[in-house]
């Protein structure tokens, strides 16, 4: 049976009804026959195509499609062709970084080598499944293909593999010419020694940081130039000085603000471990809990409000250094025991971990309690004491070093002028109360002091009067002891009289020569009496 193409799909479905035949000949208006309809043809686009085309349009629309269709499934088996031959096999397999290729489905098509290298995944657990059921197994954390396959564009992200690696993943999709995905190709390349590598140097750089600032804390508080004025600190720096050379355990002793961690500084820039970190913790400055972390350290995730990315503790920081715990009086005796465990193996495990860390660091403490009474009253562990007191060094109060004042004030005071860029100096009078205060806060005192007078005194000269209340009460004791005149022991009446003219004297005449003639006196006996009053 014959149909023109210039008749409609009613005319071929009469046509097919009418008769037993399955196909039809397409002819056109000269009779030549161009095509063959059939019946399942006919069928298949009954519904697709609008019922006024005429035969001659139904069959070019169906050759376009089969057209269409063909070089689909051409450029298909191409790429299909592809993935599967050896020479592109080889080709990825020789690239450093991964390829992950899914079809346009999201089903997973191919791998290289270097992808099971840094996943620890083999083609079998992959290559056929599904992104999503690889997502389901734990595998992977997402999916870069499934991103691209939505977002129609190409796509990167960060993904957290099984094995706890890290790795970007750049998914870039491949269209045919309908728009639609035929492949996604990834591209993933390992991070994680990045990422270690990244934390490494900003902990280089945090350890450098402390180093330098440790440095610049020598430089402005240099004990050598501090402590150097007084015969009973000359004696027990000629302890430090051999003790500095060994890796002796030495345990500071005296009152709060004598100087125990310039002592301790000293005794770190002056052993065998000055190239290392001095590093120091307050025992009485944290809570138990924070005293721990910053001693041993913790692992990532170790508790709540732990860091991310972990944190080192100062015993680590400090290895082949020196760690100077103040306060150690005051250290838990939870951790007192751990610290002794430290003490003795030189070993410890941080917060969190399972390993060991073996460590060489010089523990020096200091304490303004007396320990052996902690040790008494069963607020010190004994066997702590005794690993921590292997040398004993008692620091001596300001008030015990007398002579020692005026030199620390000059000391201060020309610290803090080049410190805030002014030029003051101390009066006689200022000096001599600086002088016969008792100074219960020792050096921190006296440095505060200074400071303080540095920064609000009006005048170029720091006078009497510009002296803080308490430091005022000396000097209006010793006014009133001339008005007065109390009774006191005579060789004490006597030094203050002559200390208080001479002084004046001094004011008064500016050289000694001259305030000689006037109280009738040596000029070499002024000179003996401002030496051995530090004036």
């Amino acid at each position: 049976m014959r149909i023109g193409v210039s008749d409609d799909l009613e005319r071929a479905v009469e046509l097919f009804s009418s008769s037993e035949e399955e196909c039809l000949e397409v002819h056109d208006e000269e009779g030549k026959t161009i095509s063959i309809l059939t019946l399942d043809e006919l069928k298949e686009i009954f519904q697709e195509v609008p019922s006024h085309l005429s035969v001659g349009e139904i069959i070019h629309k169906l050759s376009t499609d089969l057209h269409t269709t063909n070089k689909q499934a051409r450029v298909m088996n191409e790429y299909s062709e592809l993935l599967e031959n050896e020479i592109f096999t080889n080709i990825i397999n020789s690239l450093y970084d991964g390829v992950f290729i899914t079809d346009g489905y999201g089903i997973t098509v191919k791998i290289n080598k270097a992808y099971e290298r840094i996943t620890d995944l083999k083609p079998q657990q992959l290559i056929g499944y599904h992104m999503e059921e690889i997502i389901k197994e734990g595998y992977i954390s997402k999916s870069a293909s499934i991103q691209v396959i939505k977002e129609k564009k190409p796509v990167t992200l960060m993904q957290t593999i099984h094995n706890g690696r890290k790795i970007i993943v750049s998914g870039t999709p491949i269209f045919n010419e309908k728009k639609e995905i035929l492949y996604v190709i990834n591209s993933v390349r390992d991070i994680t020694e990045l990422l270690k590598l990244k934390l490494r140097i900003e902990e280089l750089q945090e350890l450098k940081n402390l180093r330098q600032s440790t440095k610049a804390t020598f430089m402005n508080d240099s004990p050598q130039s501090s402590f150097y004025h007084s015969e009973k600190m000359k004696k027990t720096f000629q302890i430090i000085d051999r003790v500095a050379k060994t890796d002796a355990k030495v345990l500071l002793q005296g009152e709060t603000g004598v100087g125990k961690t310039m002592v301790a500084k000293y005794i770190h820039e002056h052993s065998t471990r000055t190239a290392g970190s001095f590093l120091e913790l307050n025992c009485s400055a944290l809570p138990s809990s924070l005293i721990e972390a910053e001693l041993f350290g913790y692992e990532p995730g170790a508790f709540t409000g732990a860091l991310a990315k972990g944190k080192k503790g100062l015993l680590e920081i400090a290895d082949n250094g020196t760690l100077f715990l103040d306060e150690i009086g005051d250290l838990p005796l939870e951790l007192q025991v751990k610290l002794l465990k430290v003490i003795e193996d030189q070993a410890f495990i941080p917060i969190g971990a399972s390993k060991l860390k073996q460590i060489n660091v010089r523990i020096i403490a200091a304490a303004h309690k007396n320990i052996k009474e902690l040790v008494k009253n069963g607020e010190f562990r004994e066997d702590l004491y005794y690993r921590l007191n292997v040398v004993p060094i008692e620091i001596p109060s300001l008030q015990e070093r007398q002579e020692e004042i005026i030199p620390l004030a000059e000391q201060f005071l020309e610290k803090f002028n080049i410190e805030y860029g002014l030029s003051k100096t101390l009066s006689i009078e200022a000096l001599n109360i600086l002088h016969e205060y008792k100074w219960p806060g020792n050096i921190r005192e006296l440095k505060n002091c200074i400071e303080r007078l540095v920064v609000t005194s009006p005048f170029e000269t720091i006078a009497s009067k510009d002296l803080p209340y308490e430091l005022s009460e000396i000097s209006n004791k010793q006014e009133s002891f001339s008005t007065e005149m109390e009774i006191i022991p005579l060789k004490e009446a006597v030094d203050s009289l002559e200390r208080n003219l001479i002084t004046r004297a001094l004011k008064k005449y500016k050289t000694t020569r001259k305030a000689a003639d006037v109280l009738q006196v040596s000029q070499s006996t002024i000179v003996q009496k401002m030496k051995k009053w530090e004036i």
